[in-house]
């Protein structure tokens, strides 16, 4: 769709609902093309009642500290300290659950305690597999990939493990 010559392109609705609601905070608003950001999936908000406060506290730390493939590595000590928690007893059960709910997986190597953040497919799969994933929490998460413009998904696919929700079809 071409823009006529002597007609500027159209402002985002977003930018419009600023400028209307918010006038003069344009400046004030978190500028993602400027870098220093990370990407959040859309689904894990359709995750967080499966979380408790301080697991998606420590799942989204984790997220914000991992590279693109997923990894990190910050000590208990860090994370203990970011977070305000008060050391490593107060971490480790957040750390364990994340685990058997198959957010991420941890492993000790070299010195160091390395942290793999899963896609969100695959507690999905997990939640699926042992039961645990209603029919609606499914239909919610396929409005969402819908919307998305992604791949929607089956009971039977997610508990086969093959599922490609979530995907560019």
């Amino acid at each position: 769709m071409k823009t006529p010559k002597n007609k500027m392109p159209k402002e985002p609705k977003d930018v419009r609902y600023i400028r209307k609601l918010f006038a003069g905070t344009e400046a004030r608003t978190f500028q993602t093309e400027g870098g220093g950001f990370v990407p959040l999936p859309i689904i894990l908000r359709k995750l967080f009642r499966r979380l408790s406060t301080p697991e998606v506290r420590v799942l989204v730390y984790l997220m914000t500290r991992a590279s693109k493939y997923g990894l990190c590595y910050p000590t208990f000590e860090e994370i203990a300290h970011d977070l305000g928690l008060g050391g490593r007893k107060n971490l480790t059960p957040h750390i364990k659950k994340l685990e058997t709910k198959r957010f991420l997986s941890t492993r000790n190597a070299e010195g160091k305690r390395f942290y793999l953040v899963h896609d969100p497919i695959v507690p999905i799969e997990h939640l699926a597999k042992s039961g645990d994933l209603t029919r609606d929490e499914l239909d919610e998460m396929n409005d969402v990939w819908e919307m998305l413009n992604l791949q929607t998904t089956t009971m039977a696919e997610l508990k086969g493990g093959k599922s490609r929700a979530g995907k560019k079809a």
